[in-house]
């Protein structure tokens, strides 16, 4: 980011560079705020069905989720759990 300091010996001024490329937008005020937010932005996230939010409160709702899905533990230890009321 250049300071207004780096801009008195050039002919444009930092609003300049700002907005530099809105002309063909002029009609149309929000497509120079999404213009601006794509400059300003690189990140730029993929759309979400809001699967990832399911999957976050799934997760806090039981955090062992992940791990019990991922061991296989043996079958003795399994039949213990279960007798012992555990999932």
């Amino acid at each position: 980011m250049a300071n207004f300091a780096d801009y008195l010996d050039s002919d444009y001024l930092p609003g300049q560079v700002y907005s530099a490329g809105l002309s063909e937008y002029k009609q149309q005020p929000m497509d120079i705020t999404s213009y601006l937010a794509e400059k300003k932005f690189k990140f730029q996230p993929s759309k979400d069905d809001g699967s990832f939010f399911d999957k976050f409160l799934a997760l806090q709702a039981n955090p062992q989720a992940v791990l019990m899905k991922n061991i296989n533990l043996p079958e003795g230890f399994q039949k213990m759990v279960k007798m012992f009321g555990g999932q």
